[in-house]
């Protein structure tokens, strides 16, 4: 007996969740395992953000250094936070909050669908679209690192929320102000700039383009919401100010400037490329043309040029459509993609060296788009050709979660970073557990990723070879990492084989860091030392809570004198003989936080009734005098006791006057305490 046409929509509507429901088994196995071949530092810092958030019971930390003026206020770290009083902030807790923010993706996407005049059905089919991970660089940016995916979730919990208030009556309206107002505030407390470009200017741009082209009825209530706009865009940039003037922040791609046309033209090629990758369909290199692997390479290549070639269609579509929530969600979804695109293609904001990494950015808008082509209307009645290129892309992408996932995790390093994703983490960590080795330091891709992974066994704090010497890599970090009250015991620096060269060992020595053990294990070397290295290299600790001690090396800077190596084996000492006049040290241009401090200058000369010595601490592009001392004799150490009203990078300067000898052995730095 012939199933009927009813049979044959409930087994259809079977299928898909069945397919639905599979997805996200596969993916929930992604985040919770395939992940951690991925797993790297980017991914790491909203754990350790939330550890520090945790032990400072602050959600701004003081310490923590943030980067282009990007709070975290919705993140990754938000469910990581509560987690910490029952389990470390390791891998697992990591896959805790991907898992809900995965499924918050998925339900954001689900909303945006219910306002297209779609069947459950094909809803169904798009949330699944989605729960298949799309492809490496999308279920990365969504569902791993958790990056672009909050924004993908906060514009679609954006659109959703306007849409809602611009179809309810009068009566109703207030209930979708709330959370229009709350949602601006959030994403402009973070940062008004991204919020501008990502947020408001799709929402003006969608807005203006329906109060030109529709009835003057209908504009009162666009106007309205491009008000309510304005009210969470002012309280979230006031919010803004009031913190990111109490927390660090270190400045970067924010200073972004414009390309020339040379370079223009070479990142549109390239940035199609990075949607190429999006959408799973860059071409399989050197793979056998009639192998699985080549055909199904070229099959999805075919199936990218297709979404490419119907998107703008898809949304002249919908600009075309009479509802103005359809139109709405378009034209929002082109302003997002075009904004990202014009930035992309046109600044220096993108390292488009990595057009595939650096194709994050045109995440949340290459989706909304993609979004938009998937709930198109589908006219069986006329000619099928658009029917069915929509029907093959949901059906070709829902059933990839897989291919997608596997290959994701497969071979996680072509498409990252040069050293972003480190395949030795599980048995570095396993080392470092086993040779008690618990607090250190490593470079970036292979610091914050171990202290994750290891399940903070092993903290590893990240550091810059800067000069031949460790210094802290504060970007995402907490200064509080850094200094020597941080950890009490033996301390590792481990170096992959290509940076321990960088290194000037002879100057560690020097500053008084000798390594007394070397592990080896594949290509990594582990220096061990006896002590915290924070208790002696500079730079390092910016309170100085204790007193720290800068001996003199071979790089001391001076214009007079000659540099002797001390005769007590303590470094080295500077000399500048009767006659010699000028800085005989400056420098060493050190960071230090606002406070009160005492710096020590181990100085020696006779008397001179004119002078011998001058000494002082000089900081800032106007080498603002902090403190200072003319000195008759010193035959002991000298004090300058100063006080600093915000951060600054100091000099310690020693000026020979030519009267006498004087001889200087170094300095010292103390906090002093309130």
């Amino acid at each position: 007996m012939a199933l009927k046409k009813q049979d044959l929509l409930k087994i259809a509507d079977i299928l898909m969740f069945a397919l639905l429901l599979a997805n996200i088994a596969f993916l929930f196995w992604y985040v919770f395992v395939g992940y951690q071949t991925n797993f790297h530092s980017d991914s790491a810092a909203k754990a350790l953000l939330a550890r520090e958030i945790y032990e400072t019971k602050s959600y701004f930390p003081k310490e923590w250094n943030h980067v282009n003026s990007d709070l975290f206020v919705v993140f990754g770290h938000l469910f990581i936070i509560p987690l910490l009083a029952f389990m470390p902030a390791g891998f697992t807790a990591h896959a805790i909050s991907g898992a809900i923010f995965s499924c918050l993706i998925l339900h954001g996407v689900w909303l945006i669908t219910g306002l297209t005049p779609i069947s459950a059905r094909r809803r169904i089919a798009v949330v699944a679209v989605f729960a298949s991970g799309i492809s490496s660089i999308i279920a990365e940016n969504l569902y791993g690192q958790v990056s672009y995916g909050v924004v993908l979730l906060l514009c679609s919990y954006l659109v959703y929320f306007a849409s809602k208030y611009l179809s309810s009556d009068d009566a109703q309206k207030f209930k979708w102000s709330l959370p229009l107002v709350i949602l601006f505030s959030l994403v402009y407390w973070a940062n008004p700039k991204r919020a501008v470009v990502t947020y408001s200017l799709p929402l003006i741009i969608a807005l203006a383009w329906l109060i030109l082209s529709t009835d003057a009825s209908n504009r009162r209530g666009f106007l309205k919401l491009a008000g309510l706009g304005l009210i969470g865009a002012a309280a979230g940039s006031m919010l803004h100010m009031m913190t990111i003037s109490e927390v660090n922040n270190i400045s970067g791609v924010s200073n972004a400037r414009w390309l020339s046309y040379e370079l223009i033209a070479r990142n549109i090629t390239l940035s199609l490329k990075g949607v190429y990758a999006q959408l799973g369909g860059l071409p399989l290199a050197d793979a056998p043309l009639f192998s699985i692997s080549g055909l199904y390479a070229g099959m999805r290549f075919g199936i990218a040029s297709l979404v490419i070639v119907l998107v703008p269609i898809a949304i002249s579509r919908a600009m075309n459509n009479p509802r103005d929530i359809s139109k709405f969600f378009a034209l929002f979804a082109a302003s997002s993609m075009l904004l990202t695109l014009c930035l992309q293609i046109m600044t220096t904001i993108p390292d488009m060296n990595d057009p595939i990494q650096s194709s994050r950015y045109m995440v949340p808008g290459v989706m909304l788009c993609f979004i938009v082509l998937l709930t198109s209307e589908l006219p069986w009645h006329r000619p099928p050709v658009w029917a069915i290129s929509v029907s093959l892309i949901s059906i070709v992408f829902a059933s990839s979660a897989y291919h997608t996932f596997r290959q994701t995790t497969s071979n996680p390093e072509t498409l990252a970073q040069p050293g972003q994703v480190n395949p030795r983490k599980e048995s570095l960590a396993k080392f470092l557990s086993q040779n008690k080795l618990h607090y250190g330091y490593a470079t970036y891709w292979n610091a914050g990723a171990l202290t994750v992974f290891s399940n903070e066994q092993s903290k590893v704090r990240q550091i810059q070879i800067k000069d031949g010497i460790p210094m802290p890599m504060r970007h995402l970090s907490s200064n509080r990492w850094y200094r020597p009250a941080a950890w009490q015991g033996k301390t590792f620096l481990l170096l992959h084989e290509n940076e321990i060269n960088l290194v000037n060992w002879q100057l560690m020595k020097q500053m008084g860091a000798m390594h007394e053990k070397l592990h080896r294990i594949d290509e990594f070397a582990i220096f061990v030392f006896p002590a915290n290295i924070a208790r002696n290299l500079p730079g390092w600790d910016t309170r100085y809570e204790e007193s720290h001690r800068f001996p003199l090396t071979e790089r001391a800077f001076r214009n007079v004198g000659l540099l002797h190596k001390d005769d007590a084996g303590n470094g080295h000492i500077l000399i500048a003989k009767k006659g010699e006049e000028g800085a005989l040290h400056y420098g060493p241009f050190l960071p230090l936080e606002p406070g009160q401090y005492k710096v020590t200058f181990d100085v020696l000369a006779d008397h001179h009734p004119e002078g011998v010595a001058r000494i002082d601490v000089a900081g800032g592009p106007n080498q603002k005098i902090f403190g200072e001392k003319f000195l008759l004799e010193s035959h002991a150490p000298q004090e300058i006791i100063f006080t600093l009203e915000e951060a600054n990078t100091l000099e310690f300067r020693v000026w020979a006057l030519g009267t006498e000898r004087v001889t200087f052995r170094g300095y010292a730095v103390q906090r002093i305490p309130e």
